[in-house]
């Protein structure tokens, strides 16, 4: 009630004088929706004809392409009569709502529908009665009147554009932000109910324009879920032409209509993209959907800025915003694709046109000034994923039986093995292309990879490339300019001219010319190098995943040595984690032939002999046999990363024993998505041999680890550092049973308020199923050495859930961690960031204690461009992924010293927040707990689909549909939220706070309302809350939010405190 009465006093009296207000008259109409139009930009794209005809061609139990849906539609005024016109490459979104700070913005809807729906924004400050959200908040009465608009009915939502939430001092004058419908979010998003919002810096429009901008464009990048949409069965019924026989449970069925799609339109369909040549562009891009949902919007042709950052590519996920800049360059028609490759095949494909309107050159023209010429060829080899035959980490044989390494390499009758037949590039002296170049020691590194094609601003590239396969392949390269007939990438112009660039022929060649203009390589902010690609691009999918791929530099004027090398830099390496799909090889038949015993016995559409093919690898080296990481103590080393593939290519890379400065920020974990490119600077203070792996888990146990080595090579001067803060702490692995929903109140609730009776897959026990309570294993507090008394919790750490304890440490600290195992098994404690003696974590067996010592150095705290103060994780290696899924992991909280202690008035919060899928079949206590908590564990078959679904746990904390508690803050108070990401391919999140917005340091300071973390995401958000109320923070993800990755955090009203020291 104190919050109610609150929100009502601010909303009648805090209302500041606002600058301006402005109304938005929105209808929520039902319509048929064509996803693939018969305009004239359909006939630009090569398609497959199976995987068009799979989502667009309609049948006795096919849709096709054509839709019900519920859209936003904009009118002129209050009497809902006369819409207004909108850009045509909106497609289905709904208007595009625009706000500068100081607006106040009123939005009318008017639902035509025929079933309730809301309208909630991201990124604005709106009272409670406003939010159109709906969840268990403690609000009643007209608090709840925007929770429904009912069909016939009206609304008036009111939003503020504050200073609070305004973009950050690092953004653009504009960002992207969105509204959609929010009853239950996922399905009515999928229906069809999502919009643009535009925030915007005070005095950033003109004409609602934004002033230096000639021409701007939303695009959302999704697959559209129909199986998810309130319209199924009005669908089926629609447009099918047996709709009595059609199965909605059928995967082909559910795969037919998930619609990839830019704003609505798939195949390359989507209308209007047109910009004169030398037009400042600027475009609003986000993400929506569900776990597959992991996009690279890629804008063949040009080069953008995010962020201050030059890029040619965009990672989208869902909900996540960005926006970027690009001055058009190139007259020709380009394309806008999503490189993951998946998606590419299946559709995710538009159009831009870029037209010669003969304004002035803004770019100087360098075509054939400083020229570096690379003669490449693409030619067969046969790869060996690891050549040693060993797992260099366990020192057992790859086909050892029950080992993690033996699904990909044990070669039979029907399995392939570790070898396989690859087209690869590879450099020669000449364009005779009799000499090949030999690699050096520095290259050897490199594996499948092709040769380093390097270049400095103001340079141009010639790539003489000679097709020595037996396939139609190609050149694309990133992060250079070239004109249409110098692309590789394969697709119909309309006048279906064969480009020679895009389709080089076995045995013909083809001279590629590129350039380097200032407006693609490196920013003021960015590293002097950029890491970039080029591939074979006829068949991205194919071509790529048959080995054709290499790395690219990209660097400042006068930065290179004449070999190529960058000046005061000791070691370069190159890295290109990736899942070789080797089903999508263009050799697949080959490789079958050649190396199974019987290959009429093989079926390629076995799910066993499709995963034994996934080779889970660096530059194609599986399991440590990656050769060459080798570096001396103190040298200055940069990492170019890069990756390519599809929705499992989800990598957190980790370097044990060393940190990494990237963007300004500390890490030492840089995550990677498909098209993704990073360059990371390292000096590397400790000797031993070290983990460079992928944290994410299925990547791990399938071989994406190697090991590099620091040697003392010459005479280094010791740590400078003075560890003059000593901390000690006392944990203990302590098993438990944790209870992932405690009380069902608050889902039964949601469910209740959203009109829905659902059965819970993860919390309902069954006849077979687990059900909410669980064993596990975690990390425990207690104050001393004699581990008798554990460390009561304090209120403001009840949040931390299945965390352990909050460590704490500044630099120049040495932190004392006493461990003692009150487990069944070993297990022990590491930390990211840290520095130690040893790269060796010992176990700590069961009723052992012993004692970890983690250094903090310079380098274990926050950049020079960070939060003061920076999350790590820790947690046990004795098997880093059943050790965490049984429950062992908890943040270390990381602090700029503090030479004085300064009066500050405001109180500071700190909040820990691991959002995890906790897969509990991975955990060492799966059998205990089916035999505690099943009805009959008798009948459990472990390898049951759903059984196995029913155990993975979507959770904050450990907690789940609402049960986190403890995220209490007042108004006006100080608050750092602490995000980490950890697990496997699910594990992608997008947090997003309602009510609020955060600011977070990437080199300059950036504001959003939605953060992606990964695992190995480890993030400062920095908050101060103004307005109160019982507000939902959640994973944006569908999946993730059905499944219960949701809960409330609590910011009550300001009281008089005292002042304090921080």
């Amino acid at each position: 009630m104190r919050l109610l009465i609150l929100g009502t006093f601010l909303f009648l009296h805090g209302t500041p004088v606002w600058t301006r207000d402005k109304r938005y008259y929105i209808g929520i109409i039902e319509a048929v929706w064509n996803y693939a139009s018969d305009n004239e930009e359909k006939k630009l794209i090569s398609v497959d004809t199976e995987q068009l005809n799979l989502y667009l061609q309609n049948g006795p139990n096919r849709i096709g392409r054509t839709y019900k849906k519920a859209l936003y539609v904009q009118y002129t005024d209050g009497t809902f009569k006369k819409t207004v016109d909108k850009p045509v490459w909106l497609g289905f979104l709904g208007p595009i709502i625009k706000a500068e700070v100081g607006d106040k913005v009123y939005v009318h809807i008017k639902n035509f529908a025929s079933r309730p729906y809301t309208f909630h924004p991201h990124g604005v400050t709106y009272y409670k009665e406003h939010e159109g959200a709906i969840y268990p908040d403690n609000t009643t009465s007209f608090q709840r009147s925007d929770d429904k608009v009912l069909p016939g009915e009206q609304y008036m939502y009111v939003l503020h554009a504050t200073e609070e939430q305004s973009p950050g001092e690092a953004d653009s004058n504009c960002v992207t932000r969105i509204y959609h419908s929010h009853i239950d979010a996922p399905k009515d998003i999928a229906s069809g109910l999502i919009g643009p919002l535009i925030l915007c810096k005070k005095g950033s429009l003109d004409n609602e324009k934004e002033k230096n901008i000639d021409q701007e464009f939303v695009v959302m990048f999704s697959v559209v879920d129909e199986n998810l949409s309130w319209y199924l069965e009005d669908n089926v019924k629609a447009f099918c032409s047996e709709p009595e026989k059609v199965d909605v449970e059928n995967e082909e069925f559910q795969e037919s209509n998930r619609m990839h799609s830019v704003n609505g339109y798939a195949f390359g369909s989507l209308p209007g993209l047109s910009m004169c040549a030398e037009d400042r562009v600027k475009w609003y891009l986000f993400g929506m959907g569900n776990e597959v949902d992991v996009h690279a919007a890629v804008f063949h042709g040009q080069a953008l800025t995010n962020k201050n950052y030059r890029t040619d590519a965009i990672n989208l996920f869902p909900a996540t915003l960005f926006d970027a800049f690009m001055v058009a360059q190139n007259p020709g028609v380009w394309m806008l694709s999503c490189q993951n490759l998946n998606h590419l095949k299946a559709g995710l494909q538009a159009f831009f046109r870029v037209q010669n309107c003969n304004k002035p050159l803004l770019e100087d023209n360098i075509w054939g000034k400083n020229v570096r010429h690379y003669y490449i060829a693409a030619e067969e080899i046969i790869w060996n994923y690891a050549p040693s035959g060993v797992d260099i980490f366990t020192k057992e044989n790859l086909t050892t039986p029950e080992s993690d390494s033996v699904v990909f390499f044990e070669q039979g009758a029907t399995r392939i093995g570790g070898s396989y037949k690859k087209l690869v590039y590879r450099e020669y002296t000449d364009g005779s292309f009799t000499n090949q170049k030999e690699r050096g020691p520095d290259e050897e590194h490199l594996g499948i990879l092709g040769p380093v094609i390097w270049a400095e601003v103001g340079d141009t590239i010639k790539v003489t490339f000679h097709n020595k396969g037996p396939y139609p392949l190609s050149i694309q390269p990133t992060g250079v300019r070239f004109t249409v007939d110098n692309e590789g990438t394969y697709y119909a112009p309309p006048a279906h001219i064969l480009k020679g660039a895009s389709h080089v022929a076995p045995k013909e060649t083809f001279t590629y010319e590129w350039t380097v203009p200032k407006g693609v390589g490196p920013t003021h902010a960015d590293p002097v190098c950029l890491s970039r690609m080029y591939y074979s691009a006829v068949d991205p999918t194919k071509d790529i995943f048959t080995g054709l791929i290499g790395p690219m530099k990209i660097c400042k004027k006068g930065s290179l040595l004449s070999n190529g090398k960058q000046k005061d830099v000791d070691k370069e390496f190159y890295l290109f984690p990736t899942v070789f799909d080797e089903n999508e090889s263009l050799l697949l038949d080959d490789n079958i032939r050649m190396f199974t015993t019987a290959p009429d016995g093989v079926d390629k559409e076995d799910e066993d002999f499709q995963e034994s093919n996934k080779m889970h690898s660096m530059n194609g080296f599986m399991y440590g046999n990656q050769p060459g990481l080798n570096m001396c103590l103190g040298d200055s080393v940069v990492w170019y990363l890069f990756s390519a593939g599809n929705e499992a290519d989800i990598h957190g890379i980790y370097f044990s024993g060393n940190t990494y400065l990237s963007k300004g920020e500390r890490r030492d974990t840089a995550n990677l998505f498909p098209h993704t490119s990073l360059t990371l600077l390292m000096k590397p203070d400790t000797e031993g041999t070290f983990d460079v792996e992928c944290l994410t888990t299925d990547h791990y146990t399938g071989g994406m680890k190697q090991k590099y080595t620091v040697k003392q090579c010459k005479r280094q001067p010791g740590d400078a550092t003075l560890y003059l803060g000593e901390r000690t702490y006392y944990v203990a692995a302590v098993e438990v049973e944790w209870d992932y929903s405690p009380s069902r109140t608050w889902e039964k609730e949601l469910h209740h308020l959203q009109e829905q009776n659902v059965s819970n897959v993860f919390l309902d026990k069954g006849e077979f199923y687990i059900g909410s309570k669980y064993k596990k294993v975690v990390y425990q507090q207690f104050t001393n050495s004699m581990f008798r008394d554990p460390v009561k919790r304090k209120a403001e750490e009840e949040h931390l859930g299945i965390l352990g304890p909050q460590l704490h440490a500044n630099v120049g600290d040495k932190v004392t961690v006493v461990f003692k195992n009150m487990a069944s098994r070993p297990y022990s404690i590491h930390a990211h960031g840290v520095k130690t003696e040893s790269s060796t974590v010992t176990p700590t067996l069961p009723g052992e204690t012993r004692t970890y010592i983690w250094q903090i150095p310079e380098r274990s705290g926050a950049g020079t461009e960070d939060s003061a103060c920076i999350p790590w994780a820790y947690y046990s290696t004795v098997d880093q992924v059943k050790d965490l899924y049984s429950g062992l992991i908890g943040p270390l909280i990381v602090c700029r010293k503090h030479p004085t202690k300064v009066f500050n008035p405001k109180r500071k919060l700190e909040f820990s927040l691991l959002f995890l899928v906790f897969d509990e079949n991975e955990s060492w206590y799966l059998d205990d707990n089916i035999k505690t908590y099943s009805d009959h564990p008798e009948k459990v078959n472990k390898d049951n689909d759903e059984f196995i679904e029913s155990n993975k746990m979507h959770a904050i904390n450990g907690r789940m549909f609402g049960n986190l508690q403890g995220l209490t803050m007042h108004v006006g108070d100080e608050v750092n939220w602490y995000v980490m990401g950890m697990g496997n391919e699910v594990d992608l999140h997008t947090v997003h706070f309602h009510g609020h917005s955060f600011r977070y340091q990437h080199r300059g300071v950036y504001s959003s309302d939605v953060f992606d973390i990964f695992p190995g995401t480890y993030q400062t958000l920095e908050m101060v809350p103004q307005t109160p109320g019982i507000w939902l923070l959640h994973c944006h993800v569908t999946d993730h939010v059905h499944a219960g990755m949701e809960t409330t955090y609590t910011v009550l009203p300001n009281q008089v405190k005292s002042g304090g020291c921080f």
